[in-house]
């Protein structure tokens, strides 16, 4: 059943951004989809418009991390729809820095700003330009993405990173409590090692058979996740079925 719902979702083109926008689409009246890679963003567009029963599909090319930027176009959003109902926040990654397992001591200042301007100051910037539209519907579904690098028990990745996507926890636990008395939901989802295309060919492709096989015997059900499973993870925190969820982070890891 698809909803009146207008939905956007923030580095649509690829990974789990792009998982989720194929799996939410039916359920929305309209779809918003951000990116800065403009031409993945069109040959998602075209895709979803080759489908049956698809919203309206908006796409945009946007850096998340400018100020100015992010508070234009949700300032287009409300002359243009009135509203926003459901927010995933899905911009980060660790690559960023340079060297995404770069040790404090040779890590630069600018190494770890970019990190967190990534992965954390993005998530500020849009959830501060998404509240106003909700609360006057008294209604949303925010949905951010963190990490299990969160712990800080792996060994592949920088303190900034893990520092990034810890501050996405408890940003999403504390505007949980802001936001929860207006019918607004925050919630989190922290995914274990997903095989995106990058993943693949940075982090998986390049190791030997017997390190993939290290890799996958540390992850309980032994096998990497899907893009389409932390989608469905991110989708259902956005539908009716998690209406009463708020301030959760959901580890979707396979139990690593």
């Amino acid at each position: 059943m698809v909803e009146q719902r207008v939905a956007l979702i923030t580095g649509a083109a690829s990974g789990i951004g792009r998982a989720t926008a194929l799996r939410l689409a039916p359920q929305v009246q309209t779809l918003i989809l951000l990116d800065t890679d403009a031409q993945k963003l069109a040959a998602l567009q075209a895709q979803l418009a080759e489908q049956s029963n698809m919203p309206n599909i908006e796409i945009g090319a946007l850096d998340v991390t400018q100020e100015v930027a992010v508070q234009e176009a949700f300032d287009r959003i409300q002359t243009q729809h009135g509203r926003l109902d459901i927010l995933v926040n899905n911009v980060g990654g660790s690559s960023a820095a340079g060297n995404p397992a770069a040790g404090i001591e040779v890590m630069e200042l600018a190494q770890w700003q970019a990190l967190l301007t990534l992965n954390l100051t993005s998530v500020f910037l849009c959830c501060r330009a998404a509240l106003p539209l909700m609360k006057r519907h008294r209604y949303g579904r925010i949905i951010n993405l963190s990490s299990i690098a969160s712990y800080g028990r792996q060994n592949k990745v920088s303190v900034a990173y893990a520092a990034s996507k810890a501050g996405v926890d408890g940003f999403t636990r504390k505007l949980a409590r802001e936001a929860a008395p207006f019918g607004i939901t925050c919630n989190a989802v922290a995914p274990g090692i997903t095989l995106t295309e990058r993943i693949r060919t940075t982090f998986w492709d390049v190791r030997s058979a017997e390190e993939q096989q290290s890799v996958l015997e540390r992850i309980p059900l032994g096998r990497l996740s899907t893009v389409e499973e932390q989608a469905e993870v991110v989708a259902f925190l956005a539908s009716a079925a998690a209406s009463y969820l708020t301030g959760q982070i959901i580890d979707v890891s396979g139990g690593l």
